[in-house]
């Protein structure tokens, strides 16, 4: 059975990998053509009076414009233009100062104390103090704002002077500093704009006031204009402005791109960047680890209530075949945390358990009492044949056509039936999720890479359930000691001891981390590949760094 099983997953491996070619072969001829790109000029619509060295960047839809409201819609302070948080995270782990220039927390990880910069100004020149953070606080709060739960830590913020910011949380946090800056994060919002708005729930800012590096301009239809802010606390970006352009098919981004009407498109596919990377004005770079993916379980439903049956079917996910289907990235062999982001927190005891072995997968099935009838179809204890149903829904659909087409190949061997269900709707793809024994997920590598993340299997007071319907009595406990610690070492340590729990219950199997592959126009730009820090081509640190080639 063993080599048959082997030779067959061999085969199909050979199969799809020979298919994604011949069609990368087919994308290339749709979108690279056979001629070089002509640089032309920048597409900047109806815009008026825009300087030639504005950096114009696409955007796949018009609400990727901008938000109507800060207040509401929040967003990463690290990939904001406009506004700003206390501090932004990187994807080293290194929090960089933003309108906070230095931190402390107290030994008991209750009260955060943030010294402010005192050189700040929002961009209609009211000064920066520490009355807005502790508006944006109460505000929120007081006014049921989503983006308010960010914040549910907080007790209180106080004002001891203009220049420093004291949170006072309700329990211990350890991990404040991350809450505040990863996605969601929060963005501190300008108390003399706000303070006079009673309906911020509906409310439309059309004047979008902060401290980032970019002001609003102006707009026309499927464009947004910031310009460069000259009175910048910060570092002061050398380019004019930047301008966002919607173009909603990725062909087209490509082909504007080009056309030199627009400098850079991230999110390219292998056979697309290959496509690109002989064009004398165009430039490819890769961005490592910014997306991760999982075949989870939820453990409320049969048959992945049957801890065997998880622990089977970890050796029966092929991450290899996977992560070669997507062409950019890696195969995880953690239990959740990625090894390039998370570092040393990573437990080496526990990397590599999952290995791919059909065998062994068939193996610890038929002791768990999962049996083939005659027709080689797997019967469940329940006496049924087991048949698993994955939902889907409108996030990472080409991830995980890819991931699904491996598993139903592969389980199919083992005698279970895979098929899928697609939810365009949230809420229904979400009843699903809960409803069905397996389902698959996408996730921003933010949230694998340090001890914080690993509450996303907890339960806790704040937390009453989970994705996959987990609840250990003693990880829970780990997850709120770490919450609870500031000692390194000893958080270290409890990150250990919670991924040996993941290892021994198997809530989720992680599969492989993407890349972003990234082109632009080297004709017009220098400066966008400054390192593993930075995943976004509109990180406002990234376009700090740019510089347009006639002043090189």
């Amino acid at each position: 059975m063993k080599s048959t099983v082997l030779s067959e997953t061999k085969t199909y491996r050979a199969g799809i990998i020979y298919a994604l070619c011949m069609s990368g072969i087919l994308v290339f001829c749709l979108v690279a053509g056979c001629t070089n790109s002509v640089s032309t000029s920048p597409d900047t619509g109806n815009l008026t009076g825009v300087p030639a060295n504005d950096v114009i960047i696409p955007v796949d839809s018009p609400s990727s414009l901008m938000y109507t409201s800060n207040m509401q819609k929040g967003g990463v302070p690290g990939s904001s233009l406009i506004y700003e948080g206390l501090v932004i995270k990187d994807r080293n782990g290194i929090f960089d100062p933003a309108l906070a220039q230095r931190w402390s927390v107290s030994p008991d990880a209750k009260t955060w104390t943030f010294d402010l910069v005192q050189n700040a100004t929002w961009s209609d020149g009211v000064p920066f103090t520490c009355n807005e953070v502790k508006f944006t606080n109460d505000y929120m709060k007081a006014n049921n704002l989503t983006m308010g739960y960010v914040l549910s830590d907080v007790q209180s913020v106080e004002c001891p002077d203009n220049y420093t910011a004291v949170f006072n949380l309700k329990t211990p946090y350890s991990a404040f500093l991350d809450q505040i800056s990863r996605t969601p994060g929060i963005t501190i919002s300008p108390a003399h704009i706000w303070q006079n708005i009673s309906d911020p729930q509906h409310y439309k800012d059309n004047q979008m006031i902060g401290t980032g590096p970019f002001v609003f301009a102006q707009a026309a239809p499927g464009y947004y204009q910031f310009s460069t802010n000259e009175n910048y606390h910060g570092r002061v970006p050398t380019i004019p402005g930047v301008v966002l352009k919607v173009i909603t098919n990725a062909d087209s981004q490509v082909l504007a791109l080009k056309n030199g009407e627009i400098d850079v498109v991230s999110g390219l596919t292998p056979a697309v960047a290959q496509s690109l990377s002989g064009n004398a004005n165009i430039s490819i770079y890769s961005i490592n680890d910014t997306g991760a993916c999982e075949v989870a379980f939820n453990m409320a439903q049969y048959p992945a209530n049957i801890s065997a049956f998880r622990h089977a079917m970890s050796h029966a996910i092929d991450r290899d075949t996977i992560s070669s289907l997507f062409g950019t990235g890696r195969p995880t062999e953690t239990t959740f945390l990625i090894p390039d982001l998370a570092g040393d927190y990573v437990n080496p005891a526990d990397v590599g358990m999952y290995n791919y072995n059909l065998t062994e997968a068939q193996e610890l099935l038929a002791q768990a009492g999962f049996v083939r009838n005659a027709n080689g179809v797997l019967i469940g204890p329940d006496g049924n044949p087991v048949t698993i149903t994955i939902p889907l829904g409108t996030k990472g659909a080409d991830v995980n056509d890819k991931i699904i087409a491996v598993l139903k190949n592969d389980w199919a061997q083992l005698g279970i039936s895979v098929s899928t269900l697609n939810y365009q709707d949230a809420t229904q793809y979400r009843n699903a999720v809960n409803a069905n024994p397996v389902f698959i997920d996408s996730f921003p590598v933010l949230l694998h890479d340090d001890p914080d993340a690993l509450g996303n299997f907890a339960v806790t007071p704040l937390q009453e359930t989970n994705y996959y319907n987990y609840n250990d009595p003693e990880y829970n406990r780990l997850v709120a000691r770490v919450k609870n610690t500031t000692d390194p070492v000893e958080v270290k340590e409890m990150t250990y001891q919670l991924q040996d729990l993941l290892a021994q219950d198997i809530p989720t199997v992680p599969v492989a981390t993407t890349d972003t592959l990234v082109a632009y126009r080297s004709d017009r730009f220098v400066g966008w590949d400054i390192g593993p820090g930075y995943h976004s081509t509109m990180d406002p640190r990234v376009l700090e760094n740019l510089t347009p080639v006639q002043q090189t």
